[in-house]
């Protein structure tokens, strides 16, 4: 640092000095002002801040004036105007020249701090990659287990029960029995078109678009044919064509609150309503069955409030000594994607 200002003090000194001897020697002609450029060049050099180079400028044309105002009326009593025109010139030059080095050395020095930036940047980036791919992975394992449960829970469990019919009328209705087998066999159909359903979904394909109230109301049939629990259902308002990704979140948390209520509560009888308004449907699964002292959800529960979450919606569990225990769910739609049934 000292021997920067060491220069820094010489090179105005020898700015002086040039000037001078420059002046008496040389005429103050060409190279003169050359001189004087290249030396005020040397010192403004040194100055980094723009606003501060210009009040160098400055006082450095304000140095050179004066002394060299004050040689030319001493020595000859006259001013040379023109000559102090030409080496202000070099002086303003000299300026603008290192402002321009300033500027491009700013350039620079930024270009490489974002550089720097940037590779971080990159390296943080590939980091969330890494991550994302990691939770897509994760979370598409989520999906799969969830579709697994509620398509083979529920219908494992309604053919547990006709299992059971079947066993007991073995012996005293061997007709009835063979039957309920039937019903078994038709249970199991049912459970791998369910399982196709899964999968279609699962890889994104198409989905044939039926009406919502259909799929439930066949789903209360199979449900009091299949698990004996007397299954009713009701729907209000204007039916609407829901997506398929949508239809099918209401009709698994549908299953999944009937395959608690007859698994989990016991349940004689249950009811399915559904709901429709302008922007949204609610749907309200409910059950006669016992209730537990102190709800904790557990799997299936669980995957009931992802499917409803991943759609913006609302879910409430309704425990009533009188009506009993309830699901309702509030599930939101735009217009856009949906169709008015025409009557």
């Amino acid at each position: 640092m000292k021997k920067r200002n060491l220069l820094f003090h010489l090179l105005i000194l020898d700015f002086l000095v040039s000037a001078s001897y420059g002046y008496i020697f040389i005429g103050g002609k060409f190279p003169n002002h050359l001189f004087i450029g290249i030396t005020a060049l040397a010192i403004l050099m040194f100055i980094k801040k723009t606003r501060i180079l210009i009040l160098a400028c400055i006082l450095l044309l304000l140095l050179f004036i004066v002394t060299m105002g004050s040689i030319d009326w001493y020595l000859y009593k006259r001013l040379d105007e023109t000559g102090y025109f030409i080496a202000c010139s070099f002086i303003v030059f000299a300026c603008i020249v290192t402002a321009l080095i300033n500027f491009y050395q700013r350039a620079r020095r930024d270009t490489l701090e974002l550089y720097e930036k940037l590779k971080q940047s990159h390296v943080q980036l590939q980091e969330y990659a890494l991550k994302a791919e990691e939770w897509a992975a994760t979370r598409e394992r989520v999906r799969i287990a969830r579709e697994i449960h509620d398509t083979v829970g529920h219908k494992l469990t309604a053919l547990l029960v006709q299992m059971q019919v079947a066993r007991k009328l073995s012996v005293v209705d061997p007709i009835r029995s063979e039957q309920s087998y039937l019903e078994c066999e038709g249970l199991i159909r049912s459970s791998l078109q369910e399982l196709r359903l899964s999968v279609r979904a699962i890889r994104d394909e198409p989905i044939k678009s039926s009406y919502l109230n259909d799929c439930l109301e066949r789903l209360s049939e199979e449900f009091t044919k299949f698990a004996q629990v007397q299954t009713d259902f009701k729907a209000d308002g204007i039916p609407v064509a829901i997506p398929s990704d949508l239809q099918l979140t209401a009709y698994r948390i549908a299953q999944e609150s009937l395959t608690n209520a007859q698994k989990h509560g016991h349940a004689n009888n249950a009811e399915i309503s559904l709901t429709y308004s302008d922007t949204s449907f609610s749907l309200c699964i409910s059950n006669d069955g016992e209730m537990p002292d102190d709800l904790k959800p557990g799997f299936g529960l669980i995957n009931l409030q992802e499917r409803v979450k991943e759609w913006n919606g609302e879910v409430y569990f309704r425990m009533d000594p009188i009506k009993g225990f309830a699901v309702e769910v509030v599930l939101p739609y735009s217009l856009t994607d949906t169709e008015r049934e025409k009557n």
